[in-house]
């Protein structure tokens, strides 16, 4: 994930954890606030109840790669807040989970139409 799609500075965390809508499941808690921005900033929250801090850097490690691996809209802030079964749970439900609340809060980015090659009836293809 690159430097500027990180979300950094207490500040913004706050703005964004007191936004009310929220998105849940088993494993991720998922808040946004538009930023106005080309990019969308990611920001990852994983408490000591979690566990340790080689299991919390781990969680967050997975987190961001399972945001890189996805394409998201731009323009918002976005703060992933792990819960207690993140660390036990295999990284292709992490994946899936993170999937399904950018799916849910709808920052997940369409993924292109096949576009197939429309041929102009008045032109010849060549040969």
């Amino acid at each position: 994930m690159r430097r500027e799609q990180r979300l950094t500075g207490d500040k913004r965390f706050s703005r964004i954890r007191q936004e009310r809508r929220a998105w849940s499941n088993r494993l991720l808690v998922l808040k946004k606030v538009p930023n106005g921005l080309d990019t969308s900033r990611f920001g990852f929250v994983v408490g000591k109840r979690v566990g340790g801090a080689v299991v919390r850097n781990r969680v967050k490690r997975r987190l961001r790669e399972a945001v890189r691996l996805t394409p998201v809209e731009s323009g918002w802030d976005i703060v992933l807040i792990a819960r207690r079964d993140a660390p036990v749970s295999p990284y292709s439900a992490l994946c899936h989970a993170t999937q399904d609340l950018l799916r849910r809060s709808k920052v997940l980015s369409k993924p292109p139409d096949s576009e197939q090659t429309a041929v102009d009836p008045g032109r010849e293809t060549g040969g």
